[in-house]
């Protein structure tokens, strides 16, 4: 399908004049009368009826209004995605949702305010599809607290981050304290089981760490929260007798990648992990 035939088409169709949409699409009338015959050949059907200078659409070309409309914003939409991919400055970088929140959103933002033509596409997702689609060529950086030992991957240490066992200032001192699981990698979950001692199930499984912020309160739970949000979140207090878990950031990317020297450089950005 030649998409100028339909452009043609929908140019007629707006105007309902030939020489007027001539006129729009810069070309002769006999040449907007030439595409409108190639199409209808092509359909088999009668796309207008003309009489003088009134033309409608016939009942085949309303059909075709729609899917025509349709077509053509997909091929806009085709052409914008290729340019895109050939400019090469879109960087795809995927995270759990945890670390979106707790870290990496902070640094976005020092990457936007020092780099202001980057564009970016910032994916949430569980870390096995994360490194599937690093795998794939589909994501280019991935940050987590565990680098995939593959050697085709490079990996850099980011830095270390804090967490440490909250509950809510307001809950029942005298009520049980249920857990709420946070997704902190697997390795984390060792810890966590060492450091709980318990073999109930917890009230809430999340990779949320806002989400399980803003429901402590609610269930009367404790959960592993970033050790810096006991300043930024009042309502948190730290559990007793509970030590801080230190846990590793990792970049990593494909050592062959086409955006390694971009990535490079977002990386010398550093990022606070701070407690």
């Amino acid at each position: 399908m030649d998409t100028e035939l339909l452009k043609t088409f929908l140019e007629v169709s707006r105007t309902r004049h030939f020489g007027r949409a001539a006129e729009s699409l810069y070309l002769t009338q006999s040449a907007v009368s030439f595409r409108i015959r190639q199409l209808e050949n092509q359909l088999g059907a009668n796309l207008f009826t003309r009489h003088r200078n009134n033309i409608r659409l016939t009942p085949a070309g309303e059909r075709l209004l729609p899917y025509a409309e349709s077509l053509m914003n997909t091929w806009q939409l085709a052409k914008k995605e290729v340019v895109r991919s050939l400019q090469h400055t879109e960087l795809s970088i995927g995270a759990t949702a945890s670390l979106w929140e707790a870290y990496l959103t902070p640094w976005l933002q020092s990457l936007y305010q020092q780099r202001e033509a980057l564009q970016l596409e910032a994916r949430i997702a569980l870390r096995h599809s994360l490194v599937k689609q690093l795998h794939e060529r589909q994501l280019d950086l991935l940050i987590t607290t565990e680098p995939p030992k593959m050697d085709e991957l490079a990996s850099q240490l980011l830095g270390n981050f804090s967490l440490r066992l909250f509950s809510s200032a307001l809950r029942d001192k005298q009520a049980p304290m249920p857990y709420i699981k946070l997704e902190w990698g697997a390795d984390f979950h060792q810890q966590e089981s060492r450091m709980l001692d318990s073999d109930s199930m917890p009230v809430l499984t999340t990779t949320s760490a806002h989400l399980t912020r803003q429901l402590l309160e609610t269930t009367g739970g404790c959960a592993f929260l970033p050790s810096q949000w006991e300043k930024e979140y009042p309502q948190l207090v730290v559990a007793a007798d509970t030590p801080a878990i230190i846990r590793p950031l990792y970049a990593v990317w494909l050592q062959n990648s086409d955006q390694q020297p971009l990535i490079r450089q977002l990386l010398k950005i550093p990022l606070n992990t701070a407690a």
